[in-house]
């Protein structure tokens, strides 16, 4: 398609009308002399150039802002015109015209003597006669002096530290800077013409970015060489004299989304670490129960058996340290189940008499013991009837008079109750723990109410204890949407201070709850003959719970483990099974869906299931209940809970009345008289105990006599032993008195079923 220069003068003037600039010119038909002539001197400079994109006529005005003729340009390449650093963004016009039939841009010409002459060049696709590629037409206009600006605009863009490039209307890139290039790993003339889903392959389509503008959308960058990498993208819709397009800037995030990887694993790590401990104190929660519930289980047969004073002695002091440490054990299941979400409040009715009074008969003895002084007051405004749940809200009480007396020697420990409201006014109590002890550092204020710390630390801190108590008593003030703090003292001594708020109630609801509520839980009898699979792996728990349940009238299997469960209920009918959970072979959660699964199959309705078991963190419960069981009993298991168990859930139906083992063992009428007349005894040691204010002795008679009346016959003074210990437990120096009557009262009414018989004797 090059010619000479006369036939491109022609051509040129022939083409005009297909350049935007003379869209508008009128037809001269029959005069194309005068129309070549007044294209040779029209003022913009025109030029058509090949397919290879090299001119092949030019117009006088092209070739002034040249300074070249045009035998010096025909047949050469226009980059010979144009300035080295604005050949890329020129080529991308070109490119940008053979693909959409229209390319813009501005540059800087190179005339023959080397001055440099801005220009805006506008590029069109010229098509043969058969419909394909025949060239180029261009349109030359000279730049005023303050476009310079935008070329130096255009210059710094290309150096900007991030990617940026042009996308047309249909989608294909038009213009990239050299960041793309370094990014993407392409060069810019492959880049030109091409889709932007080369680049961005992963739901650009689906952006906004032909509709309105949008920032910071994460998407998956491809390189060249098939990478691909994380890129945040901004889009920009603008108006351009080549037309619409969005300017679509990249930015490299592989360093960002690489810190998010990190702080991902470090989170997934830590997830592994609490899940980790959580397991860890399963296993030790089962581990330490296990033996706890053998020694407190065989402890409180050994109470309940002739001793002698030491002995007695020395088994007392014994459980009761074995009930401290599982206090011990349960705070730390207590912070378990705060860091797994799972420590949740009742709603019950809350008389805050009743608690204030059972914190401070619980205190009165340590309180005493080390010559403190006590003082409560209460806020006449201050409203006593709730619905809450007053066990949580006296144990953050008892928590904090406890932390006092600890680190209080000498003084006085006070707690004042007043009225509280939200900051939406909602209602609640306002509760202060005051003491004149050693007090807390300003520094550790914050340090107290972390799991496991204290103010001193270290193994040789004056004061035993496991710091769980503020841990958990925070978490409980918060369930109760409040929250706890320490305020300091001027003085020696310390301020604790918490808020709580519950659910007003009036005083005829909760009264009536609260004396409703005992009669709703009556005691049960058991039937004789009831069947009943005991299923323990543990020699020793299938000695001390036989010995539980060896004076009544039950009928007794026994499986070691859960396949032998399976195969004996396959083999025959029980009122009841009661299943430990870590066995070998199959455990009891295991065996419990298949005995399910089994009764299933064969059309049987379920025998229930009591997991009896040392697993009690949060979830082993509902564990228990999604495999089937009926109840979930943690050990060490109290014998009276174990009985009503078995009363409660078995299959044959039991009467509303007391536990009595009915009839009486064989051979037990004969140590009634004894019986009766060590409990004489035991009313003197009452006596004397509550002279001495020694509650723990009078409460561990009463336990006894709770647990052996009924078995020898004489539920009057089971029943007065446990009116004992409830008085004793609370440190109710009034009720013990009344409970000591009681309880002579039921030894006199059981003298005619042998006393004198084993005075005599």
């Amino acid at each position: 398609m090059r010619g000479s220069g006369d036939a491109g003068s022609t051509r040129c003037a022939v083409c005009l009308k297909a350049l935007p600039e003379f869209a508008e010119m009128p037809a001269m038909t029959g005069q194309m002399d005068i129309l070549g002539g007044a294209v040779e001197h029209a003022n913009p400079g025109l030029a058509e150039l090949d397919s290879e994109e090299c001119f092949v006529a030019l117009n006088p005005a092209f070739l002034s802002v040249l300074g070249q003729s045009e035998a010096e340009l025909l047949g050469r390449h226009w980059s010979l015109t144009v300035h080295p650093e604005d050949h890329s963004r020129t080529r991308e016009a070109y490119a940008e015209a053979r693909s959409t039939g229209r390319g813009y841009v501005e540059i800087r010409a190179v005339r023959a003597d080397s001055t440099i002459s801005h220009q805006a060049i506008t590029i069109t696709r010229e098509e043969t006669e058969g419909g394909g590629f025949g060239g180029y037409r261009c349109a030359q206009k000279g730049i005023p002096e303050p476009r310079q600006e935008q070329t130096a605009l255009v210059v710094a863009v290309d150096s900007s530290p991030n990617g940026s490039f042009l996308i047309n209307a249909t989608g294909q890139i038009c213009a990239a800077n050299r960041v793309v290039e370094m990014l993407f790993g392409y060069q810019r003339g492959e880049l030109i013409g091409r889709p932007v889903e080369m680049l961005l392959p992963a739901g650009f389509e689906d952006s906004p970015a032909k509709s309105h503008e949008y920032a910071g959308w994460d998407l998956s960058g491809r390189r060249k060489d098939g990478v691909e990498i994380p890129v945040q993208v901004y889009l920009k819709r603008i108006e351009t004299p080549a037309g619409q397009v969005t300017l679509c800037a990249i930015i490299d995030i592989s360093q960002r989304v690489g810190h998010e990887h990190q702080l991902e694993l470090s989170k997934q790590a830590a997830e592994a670490a609490s899940r980790a401990k959580s397991d860890f104190l399963a296993r030790m929660s089962h581990e330490i129960r296990t033996p706890m519930n053998l020694i407190m289980g065989m402890n409180a047969l050994l109470l309940e058996s002739p001793l002698n004073e030491t002995q007695r002695q020395h088994v007392e002091i014994s459980y009761r340290n074995l009930r401290r440490l599982l206090r011990l054990i349960n705070g730390i299941l207590d912070l378990s189940k705060v860091e797994a979400g799972g420590l949740t409040l009742e709603r019950n009715p809350l008389d805050l008499n009743e608690v204030l009074a059972e914190c401070e008969a619980t205190m009165t003895s340590a309180i005493a013991k080390k010559g403190l002084q006590f003082r409560m007051s209460i806020d006449p405004d201050a409203s006593r009837y709730w619905i809450g749940d007053p066990e949580r809200l006296q144990q953050v009480l008892m928590n904090l008079i406890g932390n006092s007396v600890k680190f209080t020697s000498q003084g006085k420990i006070e707690l004042a109750v007043r009225r509280a409201t939200g900051s939406r006014g909602e209602e609640g109590l306002r509760f202060e723990v005051s003491d004149t002890g050693c007090g807390v550092p300003p520094d550790k204020s914050e340090v107290i109410f972390e799991a496991f710390q204290q103010a001193e630390g270290g193994m040789g801190r004056p004061f035993e204890g496991s710091g769980l108590g503020l841990a958990i008593a925070r978490t409980l003030v918060t369930l109760m949407s409040g929250r706890i703090w320490l305020e300091q003292q001027p003085d020696a001594g310390s301020k604790f201070v918490f808020t709580a708020f519950f659910t007003p109630a009036a005083q005829n609801a909760v009264q009536s709850k609260v004396a409703v509520a005992p009669a709703a839980v009556a005691a049960r009898r058991l039937d004789p003959g009831i069947r009943v699979l005991l299923v323990e792996d543990n020699s020793e728990n299938m000695i001390l719970l036989q010995a539980y349940l060896e004076n009544l009238s039950l009928s007794l299997d026994f499986a070691s483990n859960g396949m032998e469960a399976l195969e004996k209920r396959q083999q025959r009918d029980y009122d009841l099974v009661l299943m430990d959970i870590q066995m070998p072979v199959m455990d009891g959660y295991t065996a419990t869906r298949e005995i399910r699964s089994w009764e299933s199959g064969k059309g049987l309705p379920g025998v229930p299931i009591v997991a009896l078991t040392a697993h009690a963190l949060s979830g082993a419960r509902r564990e228990s209940m999604e495999a089937g069981c009926a109840e979930h009993l943690t050990k060490p298991v109290d014998r009276k809970d174990l009985i009503e168990a078995i009363a409660k859930f078995s299959k044959r139906p039991a009467a509303q009345v007391e536990i009595i083992p009915d009839p009486l063992p064989e051979g037990i009428e004969a140590l009634r008289p004894s019986y009766l007349a060590k409990r004489l005894l035991d009313l003197a040691r009452l006596r004397d105990a509550l002279g001495a204010g020694d509650f723990a002795t009078i409460q561990s008679i009463g336990h006894n006599c709770k647990g052996t009346g009924r078995g020898y016959g004489f539920p009057e003074i089971s029943s007065a032993g446990a009116a004992v210990e409830r008085a004793a437990r609370a440190l109710d120096a009034d009720g013990v008195a009344e409970s000591i009557h009681q309880f002579e009262r039921s030894i006199r009414v059981s003298e005619p079923f042998g006393l004198s018989a084993g005075v005599a004797s």
